[in-house]
C-alpha cells in the first residue's frame, strides 16, 4: 500500500512537472536584432557556420515585468556590464530554468533546434520574462564556469525581454521580443580581478570595524 501511495505521489509530481511549463525556440532567426560582440550592431560569428562558439543559460521570472526588464536592459554597455546585469537575476526573482553549451551563432542569429522546457512557468503556457544570458566560450559548462575561466578574449551578456511560451505538443514560439535591442556580450573581469576585488572589500570592512 505504501509502494502505491509513493507511486501515485511520484506520478502526479511528474505529471505537474509536464504540464505546469512553458515552452521556447532559442531561435531569434526572424528577430530584428540579435547577439552583438563590445558593441550595439558589430554581431557575432561563428568562425565557420557549424562551429559551436557560445554558450548560454535561460532564466525565467513569471508574468511580465517590463520594470525589471527596463532596469537589466538599462546597464551601461561597457567592460563588465554583462555581470552587472548577470547579479541582478536572482535578487530580481528569475530562476534558472536550462543550460544550453556547445552552440553556433552566425551574424548575430541564436538558433537551436531544439525548443527550451520551463518547469516553473505558472500558469502554464503563459507569457513570462526571459533573461539570457549569453557567453562565448562554447565549452564552459555554465555562467560560473565562463567566469572562472574568463580571459583576455572572453565576452558576456545579458538581455532580458517578455516571451510567449507554449505548452507541449503544442508549438513552441520562437524569439520574438528580443527587437527592443541587441543582446552585448562585453569583457569579463578575469578570476585575479575578482579576487583583489574581494581582498579590497574585506580591507574596507576590517578598517571600517577598527574605526
Amino acid at each position: 500500500m505504501k509502494k502505491l501511495l509513493l507511486t501515485g505521489v511520484t506520478l502526479v509530481g511528474f505529471a505537474c512537472a509536464v504540464f505546469a511549463q512553458g515552452n521556447f525556440y532559442l531561435n531569434t532567426s526572424s528577430d530584428n536584432n540579435g547577439v552583438a560582440i563590445d558593441s550595439s550592431g558589430n554581431y557575432y560569428n561563428a568562425p565557420g557556420l557549424t562551429t559551436p562558439n557560445a554558450g548560454v543559460e535561460v532564466w525565467e521570472l513569471n508574468g511580465v515585468n517590463n520594470s525589471v526588464i527596463s532596469a537589466i536592459n538599462s546597464v551601461p554597455v561597457g567592460p563588465g556590464s554583462g555581470v552587472t546585469q548577470y547579479a541582478m537575476l536572482v535578487p530580481d526573482g528569475f530562476k534558472l530554468e536550462a543550460t544550453v553549451t556547445g552552440i553556433n551563432i552566425q551574424d548575430g542569429v541564436l538558433a537551436v533546434a531544439k525548443s527550451v522546457a520551463m518547469p516553473d512557468v505558472s500558469p502554464a503556457g503563459t507569457t513570462v520574462t526571459v533573461a539570457l544570458a549569453i557567453w562565448n566560450n562554447a565549452t564552459a559548462t555554465s555562467w560560473a564556469n565562463m567566469v572562472a575561466s574568463a580571459g583576455a578574449a572572453t565576452r558576456a551578456g545579458v538581455l532580458a525581454f517578455s516571451q510567449a511560451t507554449a505548452v507541449l505538443p503544442a508549438a513552441p514560439p520562437n524569439i520574438t521580443t528580443m527587437n527592443s535591442q541587441d543582446l552585448v556580450m562585453t569583457t569579463v573581469p578575469e578570476p585575479s580581478t575578482f579576487a583583489l576585488a574581494g581582498l579590497g572589500a574585506a580591507a574596507l570592512l576590517i578598517f571600517r570595524r577598527r574605526k
